[in-house]
C-alpha cells in the first residue's frame, strides 16, 4: 500500500512548535503512521463523536490527533489531550 499524502495547516505547525521535544518526536510518529497506513492498529483511529467526518488519532495514551480527509489526502487538524476533545 502507498502512503497517503498528509496536508499540515500552519496552524497545525504553529501549536506543534510549542510543544515539548517528546510530544513533537511522538506526534511525528503518529503522522508518519498515518500515512503508511490509517489503520494502523497502534494508532487505533475512529471517527470522532458529533464531528461528522472527522477521525481521530492516538500519539500516546493522553494525546490525540485529529484529521479529516480532502481530495484524497489527510488534512491534519489538531493535536491535543484527550480531555479538551470532550468539550462541546
Amino acid at each position: 500500500m502507498a502512503p497517503i499524502s498528509v496536508e499540515v495547516p500552519d496552524s497545525f505547525k504553529r501549536e506543534l512548535d510549542r510543544k515539548e521535544p517528546r510530544l513533537v518526536a511522538a506526534i511525528t510518529e503518529c503522522v508518519l503512521r498515518l500515512a503508511e497506513n490509517t489503520r494502523h492498529p497502534g494508532l487505533r483511529t475512529h471517527p470522532m463523536q458529533g464531528h461528522k467526518g472527522v477521525f481521530e488519532a492516538y500519539i500516546d495514551k493522553k494525546n490525540r490527533l485529529t484529521f479529516h480527509y480532502a481530495e484524497g489526502k489527510i488534512v491534519l487538524r489538531k493535536h491535543c489531550n484527550h480531555d479538551i476533545l470532550k468539550r462541546p
